[in-house]
């Protein structure tokens, strides 16, 4: 299981959220990071999570979908994102 850092940025016009948001939260094992990050831990390769997200985000949107790898340094998250990332990010 690999841990990737996925980031958007819906631009006007459009910003359907609910659909990104919907394809998220399907990976089974998520954590939100902030309003628009996203931690998840999937068997699949960053090219693939972009192109399942991109289906639901409009051309002049941005999405980053990248490899999260240990060490991490963090600050604020709270106590459930915090155990998250340190149970899965090995």
């Amino acid at each position: 299981m690999t841990i990737m850092i996925v980031t958007y940025d819906l631009m006007n016009p459009g910003q359907n959220y609910e659909a990104l948001l919907k394809r998220i939260r399907e990976y089974q094992n998520w954590a939100k990071l902030g309003y628009s990050a996203f931690l998840i831990a999937t068997e699949q390769t960053p090219v693939q999570v972009r192109d399942y997200l991109g289906q639901a985000i409009d051309r002049n949107d941005k999405l980053y979908v990248g490899v999260a790898v240990a060490p991490a340094a963090w600050h604020g998250l709270t106590d459930d994102v915090s155990n998250w990332i340190r149970s899965n990010l090995k």
